[in-house]
């Protein structure tokens, strides 16, 4: 074999992307939603009420990605490895 990848290899180079991100939906439907983030000593963003205001006006659709960043699966772990690439800590005040 010279240096030519098994095909075995490739497809599962081929796939990790989709399954990375099944993965990431999966733990965020089956993980249960914080409240409170200890970390930071914040409260998380909950899902918003639907309202057609709300829709309509663009506010709804801003409350639906601060409550994913706020939820997304594992956060602390990436929250600690940004803060090891900056050179910081949330904690520290």
């Amino acid at each position: 074999m010279n240096g030519e990848k098994t095909p075995v290899v490739q497809n599962i180079a081929r796939l990790f992307p989709f399954i990375f991100i099944v993965a990431l939906l999966a733990s965020y439907l089956l993980l249960p939603t914080k409240t409170f983030s200890v970390r930071e000593r914040r409260y998380l963003a909950q899902w918003p009420s639907f309202h057609v205001e709300d829709v309509l006006d663009g506010s709804y659709g801003r409350k639906v990605e601060v409550h994913f960043s706020d939820q997304f699966p594992l956060r602390d772990f990436w929250l600690q490895i940004y803060e090891l690439c900056e050179g910081q800590s949330l904690t520290q005040f």
